[in-house]
């Protein structure tokens, strides 16, 4: 998960997902890469004192953009369960590194994404965590869905869009 934490971003159902997971026996990590945000005190103190801190949760506050790439790189999937969300860059982010994307059923997800993650939907840990099996199912037969072939604007390219865009609305 990349992101602030915050109430609708879906950390706390995550983390009680894996929880489930983890009880299950499955050998599954769980890496939370995102500072504190507001009114999530209770969830941070859990995430702190977390049995599997550092053993299967991981939570990297701070890092450098530098630093993402490699944990992109080194991660399986990124999962984005925000309950609302504005445009969704970690998706974008994700398929610039061809991982495969486990989201949240969301328009804005479906239109950044397209055909080009797994969807899941459900606000309990269960349903999360049955979406996780699914998907974790689908990728040891390599039939879960591919980021790669995702549309995505480079930040260049959006730059360039927006310059044009201006132009036009106030040419010289």
């Amino acid at each position: 998960m990349v992101g602030t934490i915050e109430p609708r971003k879906g950390h706390a159902q995550t983390l009680a997902a894996f929880e489930l997971l983890w009880a299950q026996g499955m050998d599954v990590n769980l890496v939370i890469v995102g500072k504190q945000g507001w009114l999530v005190d209770q969830l941070v103190d859990k995430l702190r004192q977390h049995p599997e801190l550092n053993r299967h949760l991981f939570w990297l506050e701070g890092i450098s953009d530098e630093y993402l790439e490699k944990i992109y790189a080194a991660s399986t999937c990124l999962i984005a369960a925000s309950e609302g969300e504005g445009f969704g860059l970690p998706l974008i982010e994700a398929a610039q590194h061809k991982k495969p994307i486990i989201a949240r059923e969301l328009p804005v997800f479906r239109e950044v994404a397209g055909e080009h993650a797994f969807y899941f939907n459900g606000l309990t840990s269960k349903d999360l965590a049955d979406a996780i099996s699914a998907w974790l199912t689908l990728s040891q037969s390599d039939m879960h869905p591919k980021s790669v072939g995702m549309r995505y604007l480079s930040w260049s390219d959006s730059a360039l869009q927006l310059k044009e865009q201006l132009y036009l609305n106030h040419p010289h």
